[in-house]
């Protein structure tokens, strides 16, 4: 396998902004990361690897507790690193999120929660955002999940008459698409954000939003932020070909199975002992075995066992593998980690100096997907 010597960057999709293969994830950065300069160690190591861009929402930390502590502590690391002249913001590029429960957003006055995604939610989230982040405007603004009754975070079958994991509050239809976007243009307009995008999406929504904003005359969506790996390829069957047709491109997560990929949860895994200091009582499935579950399903596990045994073979790292895959894909503009401690940074990092898995690899790859497809999915 052949590595580049140093970070690659590309203009992300239809925006001008030039950023790096990497965008470093946040997600957990203020749960299994209970202090504060934890954050700063890891957003330290992404600046120092060549990372320009990370990923951030209001809802943060997950597990949820509250939200706002990660956007907070990302706030007190860039005004630090500002001040000193290590990050040039007009080069570093932040993208957050607000989600239609309101998990995270602010209180509007004289009105209960959920707001859903109407106007003034939009608007006073995308605000207190900024306010945390003290970053004056986000780059790229999400909304995090759809608002209507979609199949999403692991359910893979549509109920018409049903719910999903989380809340709806419409039905999808027209009406619904057009307020939204107009509260994203109201965002647009104020330069709040200079771009926006969809988060947990499908062929529909991207087809809608995108219809909708050529007929209001407003700026389309940028990107689709999927769950996405070795496991859970659903993107590529039900959201890519909208995100082709209509100029989109990707920037997941999931990319690492919530750590199942890395091979740390097979019995007497060698690579558990990556980090001599976390136990594996304190990673996610062990500590927090109730979130997101669908990461390490039975046949989950089975698949990654497939997958860990591919990566030896190629004098990979089970992480490389999932990692360089992804950033492998035609869609991918760039590709989200998530980490816990700096030697993860430093490993995940390195996964992006590969310059291309041989085809024989992707093949086998795609016979162990065949034999175990979508695996994090459940009806």
């Amino acid at each position: 396998v052949e590595r580049l010597s140093a970070m690659q960057y590309e203009k992300f999709g239809n925006t001008d902004m030039m950023v790096s293969r990497v965008c470093g994830g946040t997600m957990m950065w203020g749960t299994l990361n209970k202090e504060e300069k934890m954050a700063h160690e890891q957003l330290d190591a992404l600046l120092d690897l060549g990372v320009n861009f990370i990923d951030t929402a209001e809802l943060y930390p997950v597990p949820f507790e509250g939200g706002r502590v990660t956007e907070k502590w990302i706030g007190t690391w860039l005004s630090k690193a500002l001040k000193e002249g290590k990050v040039q913001r007009e080069k570093f590029y932040i993208a957050s999120k607000a989600n239609p429960s309101n998990n995270g957003g602010p209180d509007l006055p004289g009105r209960k929660k959920p707001y859903g995604f109407d106007a003034d939610a939009l608007m006073a989230s995308c605000k207190a955002s900024i306010e945390r982040m003290k970053c004056k405007y986000i780059d790229l603004y999400y909304l995090h999940w759809p608002s209507r009754n979609v199949p999403v975070f692991g359910c893979s079958a549509f109920y018409p008459d049903k719910n999903r994991p989380v809340p709806s509050f419409d039905k999808g239809e027209p009406e619904t698409f057009e307020a939204q976007v107009l509260a994203v243009k109201a965002l647009l307009d104020a330069g709040l954000i200079k771009y926006w995008a969809l988060s947990n999406e499908n062929n529909y929504g991207v087809t809608m939003f995108s219809l909708t904003c050529d007929k209001l005359g407003v700026a389309r969506p940028v990107c689709v932020q999927n769950d996405y790996s070795l496991n859970n390829r659903t993107f590529d069957e039900d959201c890519w070909e909208a995100c082709h047709r209509f100029g989109l491109v990707s920037c997941h997560y999931g990319i690492l199975g919530g750590g199942v990929l890395t091979g740390k949860y097979l019995r007497d895994s060698p690579y558990l002992k990556k980090d001599a200091d976390r136990d594996l009582s304190a990673c996610r499935h062990h500590a927090r075995p109730e979130f997101q579950p669908r990461y390490a399903y039975p046949m989950s596990m089975k698949a990654a066992e497939r997958y860990v045994k591919l990566a030896e073979k190629y004098g990979l790292t089970p992480t490389e593998l999932a990692l360089a895959w992804a950033n492998q894909q035609p869609h991918a503009g760039s590709v989200i980690i998530g980490t816990t401690t700096k030697r993860q940074v430093e490993e995940c990092v390195g996964a992006f100096k590969i310059s291309a898995l041989p085809k024989e690899l992707l093949a086998e790859i795609d016979a162990v997907h065949e034999e175990f497809r979508n695996r994090n999915q459940f009806f």
